[in-house]
């Protein structure tokens, strides 16, 4: 128990801070301002990260720099290549493939000699004996997880894309690959990073073959594995670290298969052969270019990030032949502008070595918005590429908060696509999430059967919304919903704006009918004569006094005024008014149309009018709304009800008659108190909101009929985030 806890503990006494981190980093800062050896080593690490993943350097905070993260990554590698020798001579073999540029000659650093040269004999003592009383069987993923991030900063990591799957993902996401002979069936993780996948593909075969009554033995075994198991990764410290993690899946083995040497098939290079095309060596031979099974986590990193050739070969390579750019401005979209390009990337690795099926662990919010419709269409050119289950982890964060929520999607070639995509819901348990294990994961957290349907029933890659969320958007209803202002005599009260002059302004409001109302933003307003501020007011004398010009109009058409049959308008003035009071005047209110069926929901407030100054927004007779004194309220509220949860559930409860989105209707909503809402999500959904509100008036100056055909692409990815918040936050309400 002594050994294992001193593994887990590892990181601790090697941590940024620790006397080896201090000595190791100052001996690699001073090497680089006067060897050669290390300076030349750096520009190649440097030159090498920046072909492949684009200027991650200049995307680093104030106080890292790339000596900084390059002697951070150095530190890591040294203590990597420690523990692998301190493995080696645990289990009796020598790894004949150390350097990480072996078996594709892709980086031609000799970083033994790196560490020789900054550590020397000392150091690597004082760490050989630290490691020496670690038991190896103790040695788990999770450890060089909690060594990696102890060591390399948030920022680094961030800027290169790299995180460490726990283990309980990486075996679940093994789980759901459909092998039929796992001992000789081959699999790649074609962004292999620290090697979980291939550690836990590797425990997976193990387990096969301890079960078979006829088990080959150890030796058998380890080159059935080195055969069938495969790595690809394009940072040399990552497949570096890849290859321990390989070692210790295979030390079970080693201690009993009496071999001497082996080799780790984990090797550098581009797995779209787009920044390189290395001959993949492997014991003199040359890897095969297909596999049966692909497994991993892509990397999340941005198009925009790439460096230009990277983007060019994008272009003319798989974009162009798969045509994974579904939008307009093709150069700058892939993986739609700033999303990442993890999508493009599973879909290129499918195409390149033609698997069976294949499990990824991509961000949740791919099943909205266009970076993910690719994936939806459930086609790769002309064949059938069915997503067969997704495990989809909801509110959690298991690769920690600086990373969005994930989901395991588990796709098989040319198998036709089925609705609905069966879902498994992860949610919190009772315990403390953990994700260490699957036994773990399944222990601390709550999960549901489900699945994802298209929001549009016609478009199968439109956004996929769970197909329990539509029911849990039906609830209570905490705010009063209310009429717009109702006139009865359009003539009179609705003011063309050449007439404005000729009137005082003061009784003169921006006015919206339904034409007016979209999703997030207005299309423009009418004016409207409101003589009083609530129905039934006597305030004749007040305006014969303040407003006398808007009096006289008023007397002036006194007849109409009085020619109207509502029994509403019996009281008050012969100008009176109903659909009013203080209501109307809240500082924000979300409003609708109330008739046909346009389910499109905007805050109002106050506008900036040419002719009436800075004035409240009216709403009109065909309007419903909300009001509220709370900004964050009025937002909260609208990207609720312009979400596809909401939406859907509105195309189930309306008639789509003429009173389609009536008080009745929209009051069987669950529309919370803003204070019921938690506070990080309502801050978000805010936020949202209010960045649609920006964009949407910067594509009005078209017409109405052009605006509506318009798709505005800055728009999507926030909707995107929305309906991924709120299926959210309807989950959490079961």
């Amino acid at each position: 128990m002594r050994n294992q806890t001193h593994a887990e503990r590892l990181s601790d006494r090697f941590e940024r801070g620790s006397p080896a981190y201090r000595q190791y980093t100052e001996c690699a800062s001073e090497a680089l301002d006067n060897d050669p050896t290390i300076t030349t080593a750096f520009e190649t690490w440097q030159s090498f990260l920046r072909e492949s993943h684009g200027d991650v350097f200049g995307e680093l905070p104030d106080g890292v720099s790339a000596e900084s993260a390059f002697t951070d990554a150095l530190y890591y590698d040294f203590l990597v290549e420690r523990l692998l020798a301190h493995v080696e001579a645990t289990v009796g073999v020598t790894v004949m493939n150390r350097e990480p540029g072996s078996n594709t000659e892709a980086f031609e650093v000799d970083l033994a000699a790196v560490h020789d040269t900054i550590a020397g004999t000392g150091l690597e003592r004082d760490v050989d004996g630290t490691i020496a009383g670690i038991d190896v069987t103790a040695l788990a993923g999770s450890t060089l997880h909690d060594l990696f991030e102890s060591v390399v900063s948030q920022q680094v990591r961030l800027a290169l894309g790299e995180y460490y799957t726990p283990r309980g993902i990486a075996d679940l996401a093994v789980e759901t690959l459909s092998v039929d002979d796992l001992a000789a069936e081959t699999v790649l993780d074609p962004g292999c990073g620290s090697g979980v996948f291939c550690a836990a593909v590797i425990e997976r075969k193990r387990t096969s073959y301890a079960a078979a009554e006829d088990a080959p033995t150890p030796a058998e075994q380890v080159k059935a594995i080195t055969d069938t198991v495969f790595g690809i990764d394009l940072n040399p410290i990552a497949v570096r670290s890849a290859r321990l993690a390989y070692l210790l899946a295979l030390s079970p083995l080693l201690d009993d298969a009496a071999i001497d040497t082996v080799e780790i098939p984990v090797f550098l290079t581009d797995a779209l052969g787009l920044t390189r095309s290395d001959d993949l060596q492997y014991r003199g031979t040359t890897v095969a270019a297909t596999v049966d099974h692909l497994v991993g986590n892509p990397p999340w990193l941005t198009w925009t990030a790439l460096p230009d050739r990277v983007r060019a070969a994008w272009r003319d390579g798989p974009a162009e032949r798969l045509a994974l750019v579904s939008h307009s401005g093709a150069d700058a979209k892939l993986g739609h502008a700033n999303d990442d390009i993890s999508v493009p990337f599973v879909l290129a690795c499918i195409d390149r070595y033609s698997p069976t099926d294949a499990a990824f662990v991509l961000k949740r919010g791919i099943t909205k918005g266009p970076a993910g419709r690719r994936l939806r269409e459930q086609r790769l050119n002309d064949a059938p590429l069915a997503v067969e289950h997704v495990h989809d982890f909801t509110g959690l964060r298991p690769f920690g908060d600086a990373r969005a929520g994930a989901a395991i999607y588990s796709v098989s070639a040319d198998a036709e696509p089925h609705r609905p995509v069966p879902v498994t819901a992860w949610s919190r348990g009772a315990a403390s999430p953990e994700f260490t294990t699957t036994d773990r994961l399944r222990q601390t957290l709550a999960r549901e059967e489900t699945g994802f349907v298209p929001v549009d029933e016609d478009d199968s890659a439109s956004s996929w919304i769970r197909q329990d969320a539509e029911r849990r958007a039906l609830g209570e209803c905490a705010h009063e919903i209310r009429h717009g202002v109702k006139d009865d005599a359009r003539d009179v009260f609705e003011i063309d704006p050449d007439r404005i002059a000729y009137l005082e302004p003061d009784r003169v409001f921006p006015y919206l009918k339904s034409r007016h109302v979209v999703k997030f933003g207005l299309f423009g307003h009418d004016y409207r004569l409101v003589p009083v501020d609530a129905a039934n007011e006597d305030n004749k004398a007040w305006l014969r006094e303040e407003c006398p010009r808007t009096y006289a109009y008023l007397d002036d058409n006194r007849a109409a005024l009085d020619a109207r049959s509502s029994s509403w308008l019996d009281n008050g003035t012969f100008y009176n008014v109903f659909g009013l009071g203080e209501y109307t005047w809240a500082e924000h209110k979300v409003v609708w149309c109330r008739l046909g069926y346009k389910p499109h929901f905007v805050v109002v407030s106050s506008v900036e009018d040419e002719r009436l100054g800075e004035q409240p927004v009216v709403p009109g007779d065909h309007c419903m709304f909300i009001g509220t004194d709370d900004e964050r309220e009025a937002h909260v509220l609208c990207a609720l009800l312009n979400s596809s949860p909401y939406q859907r559930t509105l195309d189930d409860v309306s008639s789509g008659g003429k009173s389609s989105l009536s008080k009745s209707v929209v009051s069987r909503l669950e529309l919370p108190a803003i204070e019921d809402v938690d506070a990080e999500t309502a801050e978000r959904l805010a936020d949202l909101s209010r960045a649609a509100h920006g964009i949407v008036p910067e594509h009005t100056d078209v017409s109405k009929r052009a605006y509506n055909r318009t798709t505005i692409e800055s728009l999507e990815p926030i909707r995107a985030e929305i309906d991924a918040l709120v299926e959210e936050l309807l989950a959490r309400r079961e």
